[in-house]
Parts: structure tokens; sequence; C-alpha cells
């Protein structure tokens, strides 16, 4: 049951523009909101290589707008490319960010925004997890279906000091439009539509798992489910399917959009956890980590991960709750193998680095911030227990 007497804030962008070629009127959009000036674009090299960096350009171009193009992010991205992305930004004398790419440009984008109008470098922030002010307009364009940070009101940085992951969680750092063309994602390789798509279903799974979930994260997160069970498969081994990508990308911003206010949850601090130490892709950790996460929770969300299964496209009909609930467990698993994802972290680790993992979960501050959203209370003895069967592949046992 969700918490009826809470009070709850949702976030969104001040507006969003959702469809198949939307990206070639985006300089409509953008003088609609009375955006104006000099553009720059934060995009990687591969995303230049596609052409749709061009295809940006030349929207915004036809109608006037000068536009420079940074062309240097990279997955993962850490403080000093933001850094890097900002003093070009600060050269070029922009006026507003467009944040082209996956969630590691878009990320970035979301600083340079900030780091236009304020001092300083993205470190000097970055351990306060926020800004002062809002910075300058921020236009987001997702090509990958995964993150829905051109929904959101996050930004994961990495320290390059340490190589911890590190956030900005604040609404200052929003999209101030969203602009969601499907035909951008075409292009995208199968493993990366399979990590990406891995990190929106954890998104809106560990969602509606949070303590403050409420009912219209729940409709918006179960909608995301469905569309992913639906469409990953298709999107991962027919990447020209317009329609699977079409789905695909309306199931990541709408995971997106639910997590603002919930957050996520113990998921995402074992794949951060992991992403921090041996540097795992992001969407590969949340796969690793999703299932034994939601057998974790089944105690106290057995109604919802059954909820969860009938998303999935199981046929829950003549089962008890529990076993709902279980099959839902097992149907992400086999949902994410099917797609040629890991879903133990075995490949890429030891089992003698468990302990040292387990304290990293319950001791290193930007692993812990997860758990305010936690229904459960994370100790030594749950990590352990957690890292040990993702690490095995282990599930069907209580872990309640």
């Amino acid at each position: 049951m969700f918490p009826m007497l809470k009070v709850v804030e949702y976030y969104t962008p001040q507006k969003v523009v959702f469809g198949v070629n939307a990206v070639d009127n985006l300089e409509r959009y953008i003088k609609d909101m009375g955006i104006t000036g000099k553009g720059v674009i934060v995009t990687d090299p591969v995303i230049v290589q596609t052409g749709s960096a061009e295809r940006v350009s030349q929207a915004l171009k036809k109608e006037g707008f000068e536009v420079v193009i940074f062309d240097q992010a990279k997955p993962e991205p850490d403080d000093i490319v933001c850094d890097q992305a900002a003093e070009f930004a600060r050269k070029e004398k922009g006026d507003f960010v467009i944040g082209l790419g996956g969630g590691s440009s878009i990320d970035i984008a979301k600083v340079v925004a900030q780091l236009l109008v304020l001092p300083g470098k993205t470190a000097d922030y970055l351990v306060t997890t926020s800004f002062p002010k809002k910075g300058a307009p921020i236009i987001a364009i997702p090509t990958t279906s995964g993150t829905g940070t051109e929904c959101t009101m996050y930004s994961v940085i990495t320290f390059a000091k340490d190589g911890i992951k590190g956030f900005f969680a604040t609404p200052y750092i929003l999209p101030d439009l969203a602009l969601v063309d499907p035909t951008l994602t075409v292009s995208m390789p199968p493993k990366v539509t399979a990590s990406t798509g891995a990190d929106a279903l954890a998104h809106a799974i560990e969602t509606m798992m949070a303590k403050q979930e409420n009912p219209l994260t729940d409709a918006i997160a179960l909608k995301a489910i469905e569309f992913i069970a639906e469409a990953l498969p298709v999107a991962v081994y027919e990447g020209n399917n317009l329609e699977a990508r079409v789905k695909m990308a309306y199931a990541s911003m709408m995971a997106g959009m639910a997590f603002n206010d919930p957050g996520i949850v113990e998921g995402h601090a074992l794949a951060h956890t992991l992403g921090s130490v041996y540097h795992i892709p992001h969407g590969v950790g949340c796969a690793i980590a999703l299932p034994y996460v939601m057998e974790y929770n089944m105690g106290h969300c057995m109604e919802k991960l059954a909820r969860i299964a009938v998303a999935l496209g199981q046929n829950t009909a003549g089962m008890s709750v529990r076993e709902a609930a279980q099959a839902a467990v097992y149907a992400v698993k086999q949902l994410l193998e099917d797609v040629g994802l890991p879903t133990t972290w075995a490949p890429f680790g030891k089992k003698e680095d468990i302990p040292k993992l387990a304290d990293m979960m319950v001791n290193c501050s930007w692993i812990t911030a997860f758990y305010g959203w936690c229904k459960r209370t994370m100790t030594k003895e749950a990590a352990v227990e957690l890292l040990n069967r993702s690490y095995e592949g282990r599930l069907g046992e209580k872990l309640y």
C-alpha cells in the first residue's frame, strides 16, 4: 500500500516532445520556449559518426541558430570530462546546452549548463550533490532508450580521483525541454540496446519497490515494464523495427519520470558498487543486480511483484500472490538472458572481493544514499548475502 498521507512532488521537464522525426523540428520547439542565442551540443564521437549531431545542427541552423559541438563525451563520465566540456562551452560563449546521446552525454550536458553561469569546477559542487541556482537552459535529446535522464533531476558523475560514482540530485538540472525521437535510437548496436533497456527496466521495477511509491508513479512504471517486455528483444535483434524502438523510447522516458520522486533502491546500490570497482557499464550492472534485489524485497513487496509479473506477460491465473511474485523474478532473469545480458558478476570479479564490496555497500555514502528510498534496512550481512547470490546466480531461497 502506498503512503496515502504523504505529500509528493512531481518533477518533469517544462516541455516534453515525443515523436518520430520530431528532432527535425527542434528549432520550433526551442523558439516556442523563448530560448535564444548560441547552442552548445554535448555529444560523443559515435553520435557524430552516425550523423545525428549534424541532423540536430541543421535543424537549428535553418532557423538562424549558431551551433557548436563538443564531441568528446565518454561513457560513465567523470568530473574531468565535465570540466573539459564546460570550458569549451565557456570559451564559445554558449547560451544554452543540448545533451545529445546516451545518458552519459546528457548527464555531462546537465553539468555544463550549470557551469556556464557558475564559477569553479564540477568537483566543487559534486561533493554536495547540488548547485546553488538554475543554470543555462538544457535541452535533452536521447539516442538510447535506458537512463530516462532526459526527464530526471539526476546526473551520475564519477570522481576521477578514486573512481567512485557520485551524482547530482537537484531540480536545477532538470531539462527544460526533453525531445525524444525514436528514429535516433535505430543505429544503437544490440549490446547497447540490451544494456540500456535493462537500465530502464530496473528504474521501473525499483520505483515500484521504493517506500515513497504512489499511484501515479506505479501506473507509469507498470506501463514501462509492459513495453520493455514486449519490445526489448525485438529492438535488440531487429534494430530497425521502428515500433519496437518507439515502445522502448516511451518506456525509458516513462521509467525516468516514474523514479524522479520515489527514487530507486538496492539494485542501483549494488550496480554502482560493481560499476565503481570493476567499471562495469551501468546497464549491465543493473541487469546483474535486478533479479536478486526483487527477491530481496519479496517479503514486503509481494503484491507489487505479482502485478509486475502480469506486466511482464506472465499468466498468473491460479497462482498465489507469492507464486506470482516469484514468477516476476524469474521472468526478469529470463528476459535479461534472452537479450544476452549477464545475470551474475562472476565474469567481472572474484568472490574473494565480497567483503570489500559489502563494506562499500554499507559504508560509502555514495552507495548508502540509495537506502533512503528503501523499505528495508541494509546490513552488512544482507549485503554479503546479496553479493554471494548475485555472484553465484542463485535464486529461489528466502532472503526475508
